[in-house]
């Protein structure tokens, strides 16, 4: 199954319609921001509540919490790899790895993907295309996603992260 997430709307709005691979809307995914509220939930279009992601610690690495129907069926914590990002998700134990600055990652349980993140559409790259395998990882995948934009929407607000924009002077 395939989504498309508008993820500019979400972080100028705070809130997002999830369309499918018809173009036809399936979810709304609205979010919050704060130093220690930062979160998002995930609805259907008739308003009923899917999941959510809350933070629960306030650091330099934050921990969320991911919640659905209102039970805790995961941990997310952000951890820096050599090369590339690394999230484990833990009690569902997804792993996430990806390239923060591309905006592509993949989730796997196991050897076997769950998920696969890329950003395509537009020259700003603001939409996200997810291709879920599993239905009953669609919730839980939706909200990872969210939270990965948010973490890279931060880094490149940061004036203070260097960006290698891949210029040679010849040097």
């Amino acid at each position: 199954m395939e989504f498309y997430v508008d993820v500019q709307t979400l972080h100028d709005t705070n809130m997002t319609v999830i369309k499918d691979e018809k173009n036809q809307p399936v979810y709304i995914l609205t979010g919050r921001r704060g130093i220690a509220n930062d979160g998002f939930f995930l609805h259907t279009i008739s308003g009923n509540e899917l999941g959510e992601i809350r933070q629960r610690t306030v650091s330099v690495n934050p921990r969320f919490d991911l919640l659905i129907g209102g039970e805790k069926v995961a941990s997310i914590k952000k951890m820096f790899g050599v090369w590339r990002e690394f999230i484990f998700v833990s009690d569902l134990n997804w792993m996430v790895i990806g390239n923060m600055l591309a905006n592509q990652y993949h989730i796997y349980h196991g050897m076997k993907t769950v998920t696969t993140i890329a950003s395509v559409g537009t020259a700003s790259e603001t939409i996200l295309k997810l291709d879920i395998a599993n239905p009953r990882d669609v919730v839980p995948g939706l909200l990872v996603a969210a939270l990965l934009d948010r973490w890279r929407q931060a880094n490149l607000a940061n004036p203070l992260v260097r960006h290698d924009v891949g210029i040679s002077y010849g040097l």
